[in-house]
């Protein structure tokens, strides 16, 4: 999948462009209504699937402490949107310079001045959400797209946005339900586990020590669920994993100073994963971390842990 950073980059392809515009966080299955709508569209007219969206969230530069925490780093958004099957993404570099075009100057620039618009200038279609923003102060509308459109040469479609729960599917409810541990609830919106990735280190050995050895990340992301043991299956090097994981910081052995995700890979037989990347995906909670009287009494809470696991999967 391409990635572009101008316009006239964009311009350049000599084919029909279907263009999905919005931020995207998450990807969930509101934002894969307009998406998968936009490859379909592409696909029937012989053209080519793009999103156009930001490296930044707007209030990053505008608001930085009314920025909303991300659902995805832009790294795990282009892998959801490729997945999707978009042939590339108009990453636009968010700034105060950007913040201040005007919604008529943003699609002139995005399609490019009478004088310079030639045959190579093939934007034939924007897919949004009725929701969608962009220009100065948010002014532009899917509307106001419309009938610039119009001017343009390219047509506009609103897609209807999915619902969960007779609501309008959207990152903020996403959020909240991960922050508050409605893992069901975050992977009906998203259409997938929330997943948390890191790289492996070393930790206190005190899950080796008990017999359920434990691969342990620092997780780069900025939505996280309650401190608790889950359920979660561990993408590692191309295999999916049951696994239990802790997100806590382990009060039974002296809290750690920061939560850190510790899970238990079910059946792995690969050797030591330091250094490693792995995806933790979260499927349900399955109850709070707490001190225990001893490592024994742990060991125990562990066992009953995963035969709950394996019993659901029997």
């Amino acid at each position: 999948m391409n990635v572009f950073t101008h316009a006239s980059q964009l311009r350049k392809l000599d084919v029909p462009i279907v263009l999905a515009a919005g931020f995207f966080d998450g990807v969930h299955l509101g934002h894969q209504e307009v998406l998968c709508s936009t490859v379909r569209r592409a696909r029937e007219t012989g053209g080519q699937a793009w999103a156009l969206t930001f490296d930044r969230h707007p209030l990053a530069i505008l608001a930085p402490s009314k920025a909303p925490p991300l659902l995805n780093t832009q790294d795990e958004r282009l892998t959801r949107l490729e997945a999707l099957g978009l042939d590339g993404v108009l990453m636009l570099p968010f700034t105060r310079q950007m913040a201040l075009v005007t919604p008529e100057a943003f699609v002139a620039w995005l399609c490019g001045e009478p004088e310079t618009r030639t045959a190579h200038t093939r934007l034939s279609e924007v897919r949004c959400g009725a929701n969608w923003r962009f220009g100065r102060c948010a002014e532009g509308t899917p509307e106001m797209l419309a009938r610039l459109g119009s001017d343009y040469g390219f047509r506009v479609t609103i897609v209807k946005y999915a619902e969960y729960q007779g609501e309008e599917i959207s990152s903020t409810r996403i959020r909240q339900a991960i922050c508050a541990g409605r893992l069901a609830d975050a992977t009906a919106m998203l259409g997938s586990p929330y997943t948390l990735t890191g790289t492996v280190t070393r930790g206190r050995g005190t899950g080796r020590h008990l017999g359920f050895a434990t691969a342990n990340i620092q997780p780069h992301a900025e939505v996280l669920p309650p401190t608790g043991v889950y359920a979660t299956q561990t993408r590692v090097d191309g295999k999916t994993y049951d696994s239990l994981s802790n997100f806590g910081t382990a009060p039974t052995f002296g809290a750690a100073p920061s939560p850190t995700l510790e899970t238990h890979l079910l059946g792995y037989t690969g050797g030591e994963l330091y250094g490693q990347r792995i995806e933790v995906a979260l499927l349900r909670r399955l109850r709070d971390e707490r001190t225990f009287a001893s490592p024994s009494d742990l060991t125990a809470q562990i066992q009953q842990d995963i035969q709950s696991l394996t019993g659901e999967q029997s």
